[in-house]
């Protein structure tokens, strides 16, 4: 895998290895684990996820995200399970999303602080920055979160 360096048009070949790992629990049970990776040259970081009783993507490896956009995990939470995603985020973006439960579309924006504005309804979503999360447990939950309420 190449991309093209901001300093000239050489490219750098990414050299990838293995960062750690963010795991995505509801209420202690794990669902989900974002394996996250890095380039040993550019520090640039990759992400995959996978969701317990869904197949591995077709494109298993290392997607990339803009240069002005960094890894974050959208979580989509409702009494019955969680729903989760990597994607490439950063302040003032839209993120479109329809809960795979019930269908209902949400689009929220990011904030200055890499946050999204929480919903009050049968789902609760949260948006966590990959950087700061590796090796590390997100908890999702929707008993565990509507306790923090």
């Amino acid at each position: 895998m190449s991309s093209q360096s901001k300093s000239d048009d050489t490219p750098h070949k990414h050299e990838i290895v293995l960062a750690g790992m963010v795991n995505v629990n509801r209420d202690n049970y794990l669902q989900g684990v974002v394996d996250v990776w890095t380039c040993r040259g550019c520090k640039k970081l990759f992400c995959d996820d996978k969701r317990y009783g869904e197949p591995l993507k077709p494109s298993v490896g290392f997607d990339e995200v803009p240069e002005d956009e960094q890894w974050g995990i959208l979580t989509c939470t409702d009494i019955k399970g969680v729903y989760m995603m990597s994607l490439g985020v950063k302040p003032g973006k839209t993120l479109k999303h329809a809960c795979p439960r019930n269908g209902s579309e949400h689009e929220f924006v990011v904030r200055d602080d890499w946050t999204i504005a929480p919903d009050d309804g049968e789902t609760v979503h949260r948006l966590f920055l990959v950087k700061d999360n590796i090796n590390k447990v997100i908890e999702a939950g929707f008993y565990k979160l509507r306790m923090l309420k």
